[in-house]
């Protein structure tokens, strides 16, 4: 497969992106039908979605990578959650000087609503589609899930 193609399909992926996240979005009831808190900040759930896919906690400086935010920053945004019972801390389980961060039952239970509206929001929305159109949609998801699973991690390459 030539440059060419792989720019290609490069090309075709940035554009699939808006169309996921409108696909997400429902206008009529804001985002999925869910409204965050006033005292919580976009940034701060997506801190919180982050932690809800690692379960066994996260330190800061690997959350920082991943959310692109320096430790720094980081920092008073985590002292913020913990403050309003959405994040604890506890030690590591083999280096007691490792604190890792995660999601307390409040914290989960934000993430879970809030994903809980987009899914509702987009079963009404392909409720809409035809069964051929559905079917073909299933199939592609489940192709590309597989495929982009199988990306190298690039934190694994530096």
């Amino acid at each position: 497969m030539g440059n060419d193609s792989i720019g290609s399909i490069a090309s075709s992926y940035m554009q699939l992106l808006p169309l996921l996240y409108r696909a997400m979005d429902d206008p009529q009831r804001g985002s999925g039908g869910w409204k965050a808190p006033a005292d919580i900040t976009h940034l701060q759930i997506h801190i919180l979605e982050e932690l809800y896919r690692n379960e066994e906690g996260i330190a800061m400086t690997p959350l920082s990578r991943v959310i692109r935010v320096s430790k720094q920053q980081l920092t008073p945004l985590i002292a913020k959650l913990e403050e309003k019972g959405y994040v604890g801390k506890r030690a590591g389980e083999t280096d007691k000087r490792l604190v890792l961060l995660r999601l307390t039952d409040k914290g989960r239970a934000m993430v879970l609503e809030r994903w809980g509206g987009f899914h509702a929001s987009l079963r009404v929305r392909l409720e809409r589609l035809g069964d051929e159109d559905r079917t073909d949609l299933a199939f592609a998801i489940d192709k590309m899930a597989r495929i982009l699973g199988r990306l190298p991690d690039p934190e694994a390459q530096a």
